[in-house]
């Protein structure tokens, strides 16, 4: 199986990837959100599909872009080829104070397959 199809076929991650390919750079969902949140307050977090931009063209973007607080799941955004940047704002409110909590967010590349990246955020 060439590493293409193998990457399919499983949830990629950064650690997934030859240091020296940009695949990962291109596909894995960076989360940025302050690393402390006050409890009960809302806070904006940004999802971006890669550290270096995705093509975004008919043959090859980004499908879409699932998020999660550890397992659950809050939701869905779904993009188009061209039209649209894979890049979502999305407020939360944490609810559970002195908590370490990990944000997820997997992506999905209609060449490349799903790719998670994840952040770790403490509440006050």
């Amino acid at each position: 199986m060439s590493n293409e199809k193998a990457l399919f076929c499983k949830l990629n991650k950064p650690e997934d990837v030859e240091t020296d390919s940009t695949v990962g750079e291109k596909h894995v969902p960076v989360i940025m959100v302050p690393s402390v949140l006050k409890t009960g307050e809302f806070y904006d977090v940004k999802i971006t599909v890669g550290e270096i931009e995705h093509p975004n063209e008919n043959e090859h973007f980004i499908q879409w872009v699932e998020f999660y607080v550890g397992n659950v799941y809050l939701g869905r955004f779904d993009f188009a080829p061209v039209m649209t940047k894979p890049e979502v704002t999305i407020p939360i409110k944490l609810g559970h104070q002195g908590i370490d909590t990990t944000l997820r967010a997997i992506s999905r590349c209609n060449l490349h397959g799903l790719w998670e990246g994840k952040v770790q955020v403490k509440t006050e």
